[in-house]
């Protein structure tokens, strides 16, 4: 019985590990940035929302976008502003690539 549950818990263990060394690292980088001018009618939410993409919370690259541009949540965007938008870096180790989602 013992054997039974070392064997299945060194599996188990051993596809978790698999599982997150080949799982490429996704993060924003706000060192490389793209800028976007704002039109009216925009948010930080749709601006936001047209560079994420599905490894990134929308939320995350909101508090990105907010936080390089030094908006607070009361600030009103008026057209004409330039905005840095962070792009996204997926990283693992046998694959380095970046890129911008969908919309660029």
């Amino acid at each position: 019985m013992k054997r039974d549950f070392l064997i299945v818990f060194s599996m188990f263990l051993t596809l978790t590990v698999g599982y997150f060394m080949n799982t490429p690292s996704i993060e924003l980088d706000t060192h490389n940035v793209r800028t976007v001018t704002v039109k009216a009618g925009d948010t930080v939410w749709g601006i936001a929302s047209q560079y994420a993409n599905d490894h990134i919370d929308i939320r995350e690259m909101v508090h990105a976008v907010s936080t390089l541009n030094k908006l607070d949540e009361t600030a009103s965007l008026e057209p004409g502003r330039t905005l840095k938008i962070p792009t996204v870096k997926t990283q693992n180790d046998k694959v380095f690539s970046e890129y911008v989602a969908q919309n660029e």
